[in-house]
């Protein structure tokens, strides 16, 4: 019988607060109801501390090119097994030309309690994983990091390498730069951006204004950058949202900047300047303030 996660959460409260120590019989029981008739290997658990408690990583079963586990979280309360979040994929060969590059396809989100070769980071509670595409589709991995928190595992990342192609990104998803100048508009005035000291700048083609600004743009990172901008211009008056965003961090997605200019002769100058942060998380993907 396959159990549900809620029905899990009923049979791990009944195990005892074993106060990281627990044995192997146990833990081996829990993988197998977690993920029935799907485990046959019977190789030695590997533990470490993580957080406040102690992660075991149960072996599985192999395949071609990878080892599979099952991780149980144990802590003050007992035994915990951990669901990730995962993604329904299928790669196509892209339509245009017959073959490579491809495609990815994307469906909902489920949970899987078996993950591929995880790579655990303590300090911080994630656990990545890496994934070979399956032998004769492609030359790549599939890639992915989660957080554990006080509900399970958070789903960070998600990415397809494969071999002679840019990284395709599952999650987080980027919001294309037409949706987010859409959501902002564009006005000659700042409205609801924070104002910043008015820069003293003054420039000859006013569609360069993103390089007189100090924008942050992490290429170096993990993510999918981008700088964006829209121009609107009324008489001599211009208004200007220049969009960083893509970012890889967790909370702070990117930045706009408005920037409002005045033509003087042959040349423009800035007369205003305020910023919004995109945040990553929470409620309100745009805010004048902090993100969550």
């Amino acid at each position: 019988m396959k159990l549900s996660p809620m029905s899990l959460i009923a049979f791990v409260g009944l195990l005892p607060n074993l106060a990281h120590s627990a044995d192997t019989d146990t833990l081996m029981s829990l993988r197998d109801a977690i993920a029935p008739q799907e485990c046959s290997l019977s190789e030695d658990i590997e533990s470490q501390p993580f957080g406040s408690g102690t992660l075991y990583q149960i072996p599985c079963r192999a395949t071609i090119a990878d080892m599979l586990y099952v991780m149980i979280l144990e802590t003050e309360t007992g035994l915990t097994p951990l669901f990730f979040p995962l993604f329904s994929t299928s790669l196509e060969a892209d339509p245009d030309t017959g073959g490579a590059p491809f495609q990815m396809q994307t469906g909902r989100i489920g949970v899987t309690p078996i993950i591929s070769s995880p790579d655990i980071r303590a300090d911080v509670r994630t656990i990545s994983t890496r994934e070979r595409i399956a032998p004769g589709v492609a030359d790549g991995h599939f890639s992915t990091s989660y957080q554990v928190n006080g509900f399970g595992p958070e789903l960070l990342d998600a990415y397809v390498d494969i071999q002679g192609q840019d990284r395709m990104w599952i999650w987080p998803i980027i919001m294309p730069p037409k949706d987010l100048h859409q959501e902002i508009g564009l006005s000659h005035d700042l409205g609801v951006f924070r104002p910043l000291e008015t820069p003293q700048i003054t420039m000859m083609d006013p569609k360069t204004i993103a390089t007189h600004l100090d924008l942050d743009f992490p290429s170096v990172e993990e993510g999918h950058p981008y700088i964006d901008i829209k121009i609107e211009q009324e008489g001599n008056s211009l208004a200007a949202n220049v969009i960083s965003a893509g970012w890889a961090d967790d909370s702070v997605a990117g930045e706009v900047f408005r920037v409002l200019m005045e033509k003087h002769g042959d040349l423009w100058r800035v007369t205003g300047l305020g910023v919004l942060t995109i945040c990553g998380r929470g409620d309100k993907r745009l805010t004048d303030g902090r993100c969550p």
